[in-house]
């Protein structure tokens, strides 16, 4: 009987160490470089020399993107509204991500679907992955009818760039959002 309950302890600690060495070996993998780009970024689109269209963007841990920018309300375009984006991001390098998002635009006055905006983005992440920088194109597709709008994800569908993007796209910047204590503003 003493040697049974020896052996049920000596089990119980072998598992007890190796549990412990498993949850050590996974948490560098969570705390890694590798894990810190997902967060909210405050982000800026350089539209023209001193102009930048705000945005607020989160990269999900899942690599999922949502996120909002001034164009929604028409500040660009009074004729037209946009959606939120949505998307995916997925690594390109240590540092480094791409991004694909569509939104849709809608016509200001009759709040008919005139198209797919999409924005496929390439981002730098500096060494402590709180800032970034990169470039980002704006492409459409158009919709014959609100009700008739071509499939975003086929390989054939007809995307048109954005008639005012630069060939070699916009120029971005983005910032981490960091937690701040709640308290009164210090005048």
């Amino acid at each position: 009987m003493r040697n049974l309950v020896c052996a049920i302890v000596l089990v119980l600690v072998a598992l007890g160490v190796a549990a412990t060495a498993e949850a050590q070996a996974v948490r560098p993998t969570l705390n890694s470089h590798w894990g810190l780009v997902w967060g909210t970024y405050v982000w800026q689109t350089q539209m023209g020399a001193g102009t930048h269209l705000p945005a607020l963007i989160t990269f999900h841990a899942d690599g999922t993107i949502t996120g909002s920018d001034g164009s929604m309300s028409g500040a660009l375009n009074p004729k037209i509204r946009t959606t939120p984006l949505h998307g995916v991001w997925e690594r390109t390098g240590w540092q480094s991500i791409g991004g694909t998002s569509l939104y849709l635009v809608f016509d200001a006055t009759t709040g008919a679907v005139m198209k797919y905006g999409r924005a496929r983005s390439s981002l730098q992440f500096a060494a402590d992955f709180n800032s970034f920088q990169g470039k980002i194109f704006i492409e459409s597709l158009s919709c014959p009818t609100p009700l008739t709008c071509p499939d975003p994800l086929d390989p054939a569908a007809k995307w048109d760039p954005n008639p005012t993007m630069p060939p070699g796209g916009l120029p971005v910047t983005g910032q981490r959002l960091e937690w701040m204590a709640a308290a009164p503003l210090q005048q």
